[in-house]
């Protein structure tokens, strides 16, 4: 904080508040010669008596007067909207002012309280003192250094005004939106002004609260996160129509996205894994004009070097400077002449992201509290090219970041939000297995293994047995891998490197650890290739496999994804047996699957029977919206989210509304937030929300 001006400050009531935030602030003493006259109208500040250079976050102006829109004022907190000219944004005018009323004050900029239109809702907080010490608990101090570290930077300054939307309303398996965070870091150390928003878990209606956001928050340009099709889960129950398909599709959602934002006049662009698979068939069926595919870093640091006032002009329909801009990036789709246009996708390259990423609160604090995995990336890319996956239709390209960063991201992420568990978010993190390796001997080297735990998914090849002990040393305390098959003919399908041999090699290189550490290995039965003799060697090993300790996780057919070997194949031959869901009738941008010998309903009550006396062999279903219903455990994610943010009466209330509400187990954070809701109070530890 820096302070300017001749009269007395609170210095210490406001450096003992900073301090319980966590916070070590400077003051900086500027005399005067004539009096400060502060006046402010209509979010202009005119100032006389004082040269102001900015230096820190927040700006306290100690004034000899101050009138705001010509009535005599004691205080006055300009904060962070729009109007304002950048350079005035968190700072505090003070004229006279109580103690009480200047750490109030304080308070709520640090909290992100300061504009007015972001305070409907909420219960204004409170400062509290015990024994004669500020009640704070965690929350706040994250929140604050969160703010301090991204929101408050200091010199001042805004490029543009971004707002990226997270369109997943897939939130049976809670993930937060790690790739939109990295570009959203790429944004900020540009100089923009940035949000990010999951409209499905922060607004009963999301469409509604997804429009009102963009009207408070009034951005230059849309991003909108396109990062899964489906939830990729074949069969939720075994009663039902044979013929059909439970998976629960997320494109008619994504497309509801589009259609709100249809009324926003400046550039909405759409990226992401699910939309790379198919780009300009998503592009015309949610009518946008701009999109991504691929790796979207390399495209966003260049509109971020490129970006200039004047490339969206008084008239933010007029796209014309814009879209000669957009034409210019790699991996970036436009519309031109009534044809969908196109540039070469990003090549390889070294991957140079910042680690000091801004998590979004409503998920991280959330794992934090249940010891759930955070993303960390360390590459980009698969050059294994199964049959089933995207990734070698997205980014079959490698591109790598030096371990040494990987690790600075996992220790700033300890150290600012306290998260203590991670998951490696590479397709395959021992591709090379020196990449493994490695960043297993950091974390080591760091003496972090004492203070970490992390996971991630791993191929059977290349994998050295000789390297578990130094991995579990370091802390990789789950080992995810995709087996998939255990039948040569039926990997071959897939088109995977490795056979059972490989498969037989790790399960014993693992026996001696079961019980120190997870191994998980996912299985696919019923893909293209699969007959009764495959199946059943498969169902025979995991059996076998089961008894001496190992976990099996198996999924009931195969989706069938645009853009990929398999996805082709049906193409090729749509009419062919085998083929289930909506899918099929417009090439797989529905839910399209293939199961053998028998359709995937049939099948998951066939297998759900052989395995009804192996314990630990599990088919992939619904987790924790089973019981509650999907529906139900969204109001939930809804009512979390409102009560991080403050508005804790509206939180309760939702609650409320949730009947099932007692089915759902969720672990530290619900019971927290359901026994706030039993005492009906304002939470003493949770002084307020801020921008997540």
């Amino acid at each position: 904080m820096q302070w300017l001006g001749r009269g007395d400050c609170p210095v210490a009531p406001l450096t003992e508040l900073a301090t319980a935030f966590g916070l070590n602030l400077v003051f900086d003493e500027t005399i005067s010669a004539q009096p400060i006259m502060t006046e402010i109208s209509n979010n202009q500040v005119r100032l006389t008596g004082l040269s102001v250079s900015r230096t820190q976050p927040i700006l306290l102006v100690d004034c000899d007067s101050l009138t705001v829109e010509g009535r005599p004022a004691d205080l006055h907190v300009c904060g962070e909207s729009p109007e304002w000219e950048h350079g005035w944004r968190n700072v505090i005018f003070a004229s006279g002012c109580s103690r009480e009323a200047l750490l109030q004050a304080f308070s709520d900029v640090l909290l992100g309280w300061a504009d007015d239109r972001r305070q409907e809702g909420r219960e204004r907080p409170l400062l509290q003192r015990s024994a004669g010490k500020w009640v704070f608990g965690d929350e706040q101090k994250r929140i604050v250094q969160d703010r301090v570290c991204f929101d408050l930077q200091t010199p001042p300054r805004e490029s543009g005004r971004i707002l990226w939307v997270y369109a997943n309303p897939y939130i049976d398996l809670l993930a937060g939106p790690y790739g939109l965070e990295i570009l959203d870091s790429i944004c900020r150390e540009s100089g923009f002004v940035t949000k990010l928003t999951n409209p499905f878990t922060e607004f009963l209606d999301p469409m509604r609260g997804l429009q009102e956001l963009v009207d408070r928050f009034q951005p230059q340009m849309i991003g909108i996160s396109f990062r899964n099709m489906d939830d990729a889960l074949i069969i939720h129950s075994l009663d039902g129509d044979p013929e059909s398909v439970d998976t629960l599709e997320m494109f008619p959602e994504v497309r509801r996205v589009a259609e709100a934002l249809r009324g926003f006049r400046g550039p909405v662009f759409i990226g992401g894994a699910a939309f790379g698979m198919s780009p300009e068939q998503f592009l015309d069926a949610l009518q946008l004009e701009y999109g991504i595919y691929g790796a979207a870093d390399p495209a966003i640091s260049q509109l971020c070097e490129a970006w200039t006032s004047d490339v969206l002009g008084a008239d933010p329909g007029d796209h014309g400077k814009f879209r000669e801009l957009w034409s210019q990036l790699p991996s970036a789709l436009w519309r031109e002449g009534g044809a969908v246009r196109r540039n070469d996708a990003a090549r390889t390259r070294v991957l140079t992201q910042t680690p000091r990423i801004k998590r979004t609160w409503a998920f991280s604090y959330k794992n934090v509290r249940d010891y759930l995995p955070e993303p960390v990336r360390g590459a980009q890319g698969c050059p294994l090219a199964c049959s089933y996956c995207v990734e070698s239709v997205n980014r079959m390209r490698m591109s790598f970041r030096s371990v040494e960063q990987v690790v600075d991201e996992i220790e700033f992420s300890l150290r600012r939000y306290g998260i203590r568990v991670f998951h490696i978010a590479d397709s395959e993190a021992n591709v090379p297995m020196d990449r493994l390796t490695g960043l297993a001997k950091e974390i080591v080297r760091r003496n972090l293994h004492h203070e970490i735990l992390w996971t991630a998914y791993l191929n059977a090849r290349p994998f050295e047995a000789a390297a578990i002990p130094l991995l579990v040393e370091s802390g990789l305390y789950r080992f995810k891998f995709a087996f998939d098959h255990f039948d040569d003919r039926v990997l071959q399908s897939y088109h995977k490197n490795f056979r059972e041999k490989d498969l037989e090699a790790i399960l014993d290189a693992f026996e001696p650890y079961i019980g120190h550490i997870q191994l998980y290995a996912g299985i696919l039965l019923g893909g293209p290739g699969e007959d009764e003799s495959t199946l059943a060697y498969a169902m025979q090993r995991m059996k076998e496999h089961a008894k001496r300790g190992f976990t099996f996780y198996y999924n009931v057919g195969v989706r069938i994804y645009p853009g990929t070997p398999f996805g082709k194949q049906f193409l090729e031959n749509p009419d062919a047996s085998g083929y289930y869901g909506p899918g099929k009738s417009d090439g797989g941008l529905s839910a399209l699957i293939y199961s053998a010998p028998e359709a995937p309903r049939v099948l998951a009550a066939r297998l759900e029977e052989r395995f009804q006396d192996t314990p630990r062999v599990f088919r992939m279903n619904k987790e924790k919206t089973t019981g509650i219903g999907y529906e139900a455990y969204r109001q939930y994610l809804v009512a979390w989210n409102a009560w991080l943010d403050g508005r804790w009466q509206e939180a309760y209330a939702t609650l409320d509304g949730i009947e099932q509400l007692e089915q759902l187990r969720e672990g530290v954070a619900l019971q927290r937030l359901l026994r706030m809701k039993l005492r009906q109070t304002v939470p003493t530890n949770l002084l307020g929300g801020g921008s997540r």
